[in-house]
């Protein structure tokens, strides 16, 4: 990156006090972060994305032990956090951009005003998922829990004694994965079962969250 558009990316990224995000996770500070790279027409690169978040918000997005830099791998695993499998809030790759889609603008909106009024944060406020519209297919999102070894074993008796993989092939996840995105997609299955009726689908979610409360709590 040139002088001339670091000095570019300054004047854009004003940095904010700590006091203002700290209470804001690293999901919605990048969705921040986009929105204000698509306002000011700049490429949205995960490159530019490492720039602004450090830029923003330093003490969450600089390299640990060498403050005066970005993390870009920290700001990467955001990114990757932000798809579709997991927030659905900024679909993209690192080849083509990411872009915020409509629930990503409502996320913007909540952290724009969080960030504009921390002190409401720091009395108790607390900022929800946006609702998602509904755009797959209710069945289809059934016949995909049915699928699952987790489900499958459950429907013939077997109660104990899964490995971690099972709950991560329901969740479409992998360890590591932010807790509030895996209860996130615990949540939509729910919908999803009390929309269909399915009430034997209802009480195999409820075992999940009983079975395997440790990884989503």
């Amino acid at each position: 990156m040139s002088n001339t558009r670091l000095e570019m990316f300054k004047r854009i990224c004003k940095r904010f006090p700590s006091d203002a995000y700290k209470a804001i996770d690293n999901n919605r500070l990048a969705v921040y972060a986009i929105k204000i790279l698509q306002l000011e027409r700049i490429p949205v690169t995960q490159e530019a994305v490492a720039v602004a978040l450090f830029l923003f918000f330093p003490e969450k997005f600089s390299l640990i032990g060498f403050e005066q830099y970005p993390d870009s791998e920290r700001a990467h695993r955001t990114l990757l956090q932000l798809g579709p499998k997991w927030r659905n809030w900024a679909p993209g790759n690192t080849h083509t951009g990411y872009s915020l889609n409509e629930n990503g603008e409502l996320v913007f909106t909540q952290v724009d005003q969080a960030l504009k009024n921390p002190s409401k944060l720091a009395g108790g406020l607390r900022l929800r998922t946006p609702k998602r519209p509904r755009t797959r297919d209710l069945n289809q999102e059934i016949r995909e829990i049915e699928e699952t070894t987790l489900f499958k074993e459950y429907v013939k008796g077997k109660r104990e004694n899964f490995t971690e993989f099972a709950i991560w092939e329901l969740l479409k996840s992998y360890p590591y994965a932010p807790k509030e995105a895996l209860r996130d997609r615990v949540e939509t299955m729910f919908e999803c079962a009390r929309l269909a009726d399915r009430k034997d689908v209802i009480n195999f979610l409820k075992w999940v969250k009983a079975e395997f409360a440790k990884i989503l709590i």
